[in-house]
């Protein structure tokens, strides 16, 4: 089975860069989220820019939506410097993760791209 996403610690630029794609099942959230907080918990997050790459994230099954909001809650939660999320490339996720943000409190920022994303200064 293909991993849906990966994480890549740069702790000499500061960035935390996960990138999610594929279909995800409510199994995979369960085991991306351990696996996020696994590595959040090893590091001082308020030194980190967190960089999620949602470009390959394809529409999600509908009792995930909730899995969504919450670990956009989790990213707020866990202090980075910055939260910054390249949207999704397909329409139906993208709307998706718009409507999820819509409920919460989210202080991240949406960009199009990877480019845009590392441009933005701390």
């Amino acid at each position: 089975m293909r991993k849906l996403y990966s994480f890549d610690l740069d702790e000499e630029k500061g960035i935390f860069f996960v990138k999610v794609c594929g279909f995800f099942k409510e199994e995979d959230a369960k085991i991306y989220l351990s696996e996020f907080q696994t590595i959040v918990n090893t590091i001082n997050p308020s030194r980190y820019k967190l960089i999620i790459d949602g470009r390959g994230q394809e529409k999600v099954a509908g009792h995930v939506t909730g899995d969504i909001t919450f670990v956009l809650n989790l990213y707020s939660m866990a202090n980075f410097k910055k939260i910054i999320i390249i949207n999704p490339s397909s329409p139906a996720s993208r709307m998706q993760v718009e409507n999820c943000v819509r409920n919460i409190t989210f202080a991240g920022l949406f960009v199009d791209s990877i480019e845009e994303a590392y441009s933005i200064q701390d």
